[in-house]
């Protein structure tokens, strides 16, 4: 009796505390998932009226589109030779600011001498061959005579990969520095469908910046193509955000042969491969004729939306005319009257939140 009050006994206790306190830690640490989504009330959820209606109504919508961009440094000129010759003096070098007209370096080109005709030496008498020409003293040697013409700026800018030293040699058409201009441009591709959506458009665009509190007005954006077009890859289907139905990316192939191209202002502080975003305003409607983005289906101009059938009860399509599209929603330009009532979500739409299990949070 003795043994199992010393030994068995207190094991017993030991092994009863440790399972309570592993209770515990499960309880505290590792909740069930009901218990989860009992406590966590951000944990979003697939609850929602999937036939809840909504009334067709005039708005006001405006609308934008947000690129991700890097600002990268202008194109220079290039400084090249006007003709063969050699370096004989070099003024500037890498990194020297310049100013058009300014002289950079010198270069000398051997000018040929004019051809010199010589009278007809006199004959002498030969005893055995008669008359023959009189010998003649050796020509003297001419001094080789240099044009020297200086190469100057063709911009103002900071001078870059200049690599030629004096008595190097040149040949026409050599490129012997470029001019860097200084400024920056910042760049963002565009996918075709982003280009189409910017025709007939009045660019209107803004910069953030890391280092300014307010967004950097572009003062001349403009769109350049490129000259050659890649081949697409594989098509991917768009990203829509679950909670709002919005598209978020464009899906497509991922082609892009343009660019939007705005100047920075020259007060504004960047570096080469700085990443920043660019915001263009697509403009703004008055009065139009909208509908949540959760209740449309398709892209472009043709889409439809769902109505209930009064006599079924279920969802009937209705094909619309899309319009602008804003935050949130989509003017529709042909199909539905004010007033109208529509689904507030097409048909599936509660099928992506399902899939979440509160994975984003």
């Amino acid at each position: 009796m003795d043994a199992l009050r010393r030994y068995v006994f207190p094991m017993i206790w030991m092994l009863i505390l440790g399972l309570i306190a592993l209770a515990l830690v499960k309880m505290a640490f590792f909740p069930s998932d009901a218990d989860a989504a009992v406590e966590d009330p951000l944990a979003p959820s697939a609850d929602f009226d999937q036939h809840a209606v909504v009334s067709v109504e005039p708005a006001d919508l405006s609308s934008e589109l947000v690129l991700a961009a890097m600002v990268q440094p202008d194109a220079g000129s290039a400084l090249k030779a006007t003709d063969d010759g050699e370096i004989n003096k070099i003024w500037l070098k890498n990194g020297d600011a310049v100013e058009k007209g300014q002289r950079i370096l010198q270069v000398r080109y051997e000018i040929e001498p004019d051809p010199v005709e010589l009278p007809a030496p006199p004959a002498v008498e030969d005893g055995e061959e008669g008359m023959v020409p009189a010998p003649q003293p050796a020509p003297e040697p001419v001094a080789a005579e240099y044009r020297y013409v200086n190469l100057v700026a063709t911009a103002n800018g900071v001078l870059s990969g200049m690599e030629v030293t004096e008595w190097d040699a040149l040949a026409k058409g050599d490129t012997v520095a470029t001019i860097s201009p200084g400024t920056y441009s910042i760049v963002a591709d565009l996918t075709p469908e982003q280009q189409l959506s910017l025709l007939d458009v009045e660019l209107k665009a803004t910069a953030e910046l890391p280092n300014t509190p307010d967004p950097v007005v572009c003062a001349a954006p403009a769109i350049t193509e490129d000259s050659e077009v890649e081949e697409p890859e594989a098509p991917q289907a768009p990203e829509i955000d679950p909670f709002t139905g919005e598209q978020i990316s464009g899906g497509g192939a991922g082609v892009s042969a343009a660019q939007l191209v705005c100047p920075v202002p020259a007060e504004a502080r960047v570096v080469p491969g700085l990443s920043v975003e660019v915001t263009v305003d697509l403009g703004t409607r008055t009065g139009v004729l909208t509908v949540p983005t959760t209740a449309v289906e398709g892209e472009g101009t043709a889409g439809t939306v769902y109505a209930l059938d009064e006599t079924t009860g279920e969802p009937m399509p209705i094909e619309v005319t899309l319009g602008m599209r804003g935050e949130g929603s989509v003017e529709v330009t042909e199909g539905l009257e004010a007033g109208q009532e529509i689904l507030e979500f097409a048909p599936g739409i509660d099928g992506i939140d399902e899939s979440m299990n509160g994975e984003m949070w």
